[in-house]
């Protein structure tokens, strides 16, 4: 669950800064900056979904938090392929 929150959060910093500045002078984080961010943003949620559907498939007991990790992790990695979609298709 903890993963999937500091993946929503990584995902709201990296649109946040995306959207900072018109141009890239005007961004707060440059290229490389914000490629360490989206990376980062994109391993922590695979690391939480396949830990969440570890939890899923295992766990017995709190299964209403193994899927509400689940979800929110799913959430996160279907932004994420949308950025990777309209990145390949600008």
């Amino acid at each position: 669950m903890i993963l999937a929150v500091v993946g929503w959060a990584l995902t709201v910093y990296v649109g946040s800064v995306l959207l900072s500045g018109t141009t890239l002078a005007e961004r707060s984080c440059q290229t490389g900056c914000i490629q360490v961010l989206f990376f980062s943003t994109l391993g922590v949620g695979a690391a939480a979904f396949i830990l969440a559907g570890v939890a899923v498939w295992k766990q017995k007991t709190a299964r209403v938090l193994s899927y509400t990790s689940l979800i929110l992790a799913a959430g996160v990695l279907g932004i994420n392929g949308g950025i990777v979609v309209i990145g390949v298709l600008a």
